[in-house]
């Protein structure tokens, strides 16, 4: 007698259940389960994932996203920081633990160390560090850039889909802000499939969004010359108080402008001295000083920056 071999739909409820017969969801840590195989298969093929790869996932939960990374043949290593999943991912993905394909770490994935031959990341996170685990990929990039080494191909995440639009900044001026503006530095985004709530087990109380994240130099196809740690630094200071104008933002000092090489206190209030007096020192439109944040273009905040740091290098001359 021939017996039939479950189709996705199938595996992945069976993995969910598994889960769920041994605890409810976590609501302190965001456990909302995707159940639907669709968009599982989406996220995998909009990543590029192959037998090459070594893919970062965190949260994996149940494991349902695992399995379809593993079917490529791709190397992974799971990040999960509650226990209870850690234990049953060991039960049901046991044969690709212990072959070396699947690495299963327990712990917080926005503190523990990541292997450092990482080619993607594609994950479901919890909502809640949707921001924290993109900053700390963004500055993956970064320090691979810094140490010349392999950089990450791309990043497919599962987001809040409101969130998913300010990082993409879809619909300009409203959703412009410090995490589309200093994600754009590194990363061209995608927004993908919209997965509506009954895709999930327990539903969330909002939709979530597929967004593909591929790398980019920004700075360096503009031609312009520039530490992207300054950059940041004046986004994120000029948005905290997004109404105010920009001369006025500009006469606070970011927090802890000292960890931007060549920069403290001090030297910032000297160089924006210098340009609130000679506002025609930046290449903007006439005027640019009593702009607020939200109406300077990425490539107008980039060129900002690049004044700011010349006149601190000139100072030292």
């Amino acid at each position: 007698m021939s017996t039939s071999v479950p189709d996705d739909g199938e595996i992945i409820d069976e993995l969910v259940d598994l889960l769920l017969d041994r605890q409810r969801p976590n609501k302190d840590l965001g456990q909302h389960f995707l159940i639907e195989p669709k968009v599982f298969e989406k996220a995998v093929d909009i990543s590029g994932v192959d037998n090459q790869s070594h893919v970062l996932e965190v949260g994996p939960g149940p494991g349902t996203l695992t399995h379809f990374l593993l079917a490529t043949g791709a190397k992974v290593t799971a990040i999960e920081i509650d226990e209870n999943a850690v234990e049953h991912l060991h039960r049901v993905h046991s044969e690709p633990i212990g072959n070396g394909q699947l690495s299963l770490i327990h712990g917080d994935a926005l503190t523990v160390g990541w292997p450092s031959d990482l080619t993607h990341v594609v994950c479901n996170p919890p909502y809640q560090i949707s921001s924290p685990l993109i900053a700390r990929i963004d500055n993956w990039q970064n320090d691979s850039k810094r140490k010349g080494d392999a950089l990450l191909k791309s990043v497919v995440l599962l987001l809040q889909d409101e969130f998913a639009s300010r990082l993409a900044m879809e619909f300009g001026l409203a959703s412009r802000g410090p995490l589309g503006i200093n994600t754009a530095l590194n990363w061209n985004c995608s927004l993908e499939m919209k997965v509506p709530p009954h895709f999930f087990t327990p539903h969330p109380d909002v939709f979530s969004r597929l967004v593909c994240l591929e790398p980019c130099d920004l700075i360096g196809e503009l031609g312009i010359s520039v530490e992207p740690r300054l950059v940041k630094r004046l986004v994120n200071h000029s948005f905290a108080e997004r109404r105010k104008k920009m001369r006025n933002r500009l006469k606070g000092v970011p927090r802890k402008i000292e960890r931007v090489p060549n920069w403290d206190r001090k030297r910032w209030g000297q160089v924006v001295s210098k340009i609130i007096s000679e506002p025609n020192l930046v290449d903007l439109e006439d005027g640019w000083q009593d702009f607020r944040p939200e109406d300077l273009e990425i490539n107008e905040w980039l060129i900002l920056a690049e004044k700011l740091q010349q006149i601190n290098q000139e100072l030292d001359k």
